[in-house]
């Protein structure tokens, strides 16, 4: 009789709790707060610094660990995000490649070489139309003799003109001359020897030219049967060989070559050695 009257009792209890909305409310935060607590109980945190595992939990809030004392902060998803972003972009700025580190100015009385070259090769290029109307007319041929005398002085006079604020000096007159005098015979060697090939191979007119070098070689069989007598006959007999007087003009040519480079750095060493001293 007892039990069947606590069954009712239970029963009726539960039907007023049903009854009512607030009853509801309050039975549904009872359910809440109990399942979270047992989320919570069963994911607990982990300090990152001791890993041991915290007691107590606030959300929201600021809080350390009971074991070493480290404080537990919590970052929200947009901050991570951004710090994120930050990570990346330090990275990629790592990794670009390191933009070209540019060269210095050059001071304002450095020797500019490409225009110095282009003197030069001026200078070529006027002793290349002396040297093809000299051809045509021989009296010309004194003019070029000229040009190629004072051709180093002119073109250095050019440049200084073209170029007011470099420092013209002994050493730069001389390389320059140089460069000037190997311009030079670069234009008078090649006109000449395709000049050379075309008279001989092509319009077979070269019998003047062997004449001379004949008589040339002549003159020098004379001149040493005259000065050694019998004692040289062995240096004649070398004169009538072709090979020794090819090699006799290469040579004379190689010499020739070397006195006129060398005459070159000298007048353009003496003309850079007059305007060193000449206030600009």
């Amino acid at each position: 009789m007892s039990r069947s009257h606590s069954v009712a009792t239970s029963l009726a209890f539960l039907y007023s709790l049903l009854s009512t909305p607030y009853s509801l409310l309050h039975l549904y935060s009872l359910l809440h707060s109990h399942c979270s607590s047992t989320l919570k109980a069963v994911t607990p945190r982990i300090c990152p610094r001791c890993h041991s595992v915290l007691h107590r939990e606030d959300e929201g809030a600021l809080f350390y660990c009971w074991n070493c004392g480290a404080p537990q902060v919590q970052l929200s998803e947009e901050l991570r995000e951004q710090i994120d972003q930050q990570i990346s972009a330090q990275q990629e700025a790592l990794n670009a490649p390191a933009a070209p580190i540019a060269a210095p100015p050059a001071p304002s009385n450095a020797i500019v070489w490409p225009g110095a070259i282009q003197f030069a090769g001026l200078a070529g290029a006027i002793t290349a139309a002396l040297t093809l109307i000299s051809f045509a007319l021989p009296p010309v041929g004194l003019l070029s003799f000229f040009w190629f005398i004072s051709a180093p002085i002119i073109v250095l006079g050019v440049y200084s003109a073209r170029f007011r604020l470099t420092r013209i000096t002994t050493s730069f007159g001389a390389r320059l001359g140089l460069l000037t005098g190997i311009s030079i015979l670069i234009a008078t060697s090649t006109l000449n020897t395709i000049d050379l090939l075309l008279e001989r191979y092509v319009f077979h007119s070269i019998s003047d030219f062997d004449a001379q070098l004949a008589a040339v070689f002549t003159q020098m069989h004379s001149t040493i049967t005259a000065t050694s007598g019998p004692a040289a006959q062995q240096a004649l007999d070398l004169l009538a060989i072709p090979e020794f007087r090819a090699g006799i003009l290469l040579t004379t040519i190689a010499m020739g070559t070397a006195f006129y480079l060398a005459f070159s750095a000298t007048a353009g060493a003496f003309a850079g050695y007059l305007r060193s001293r000449t206030p600009r």
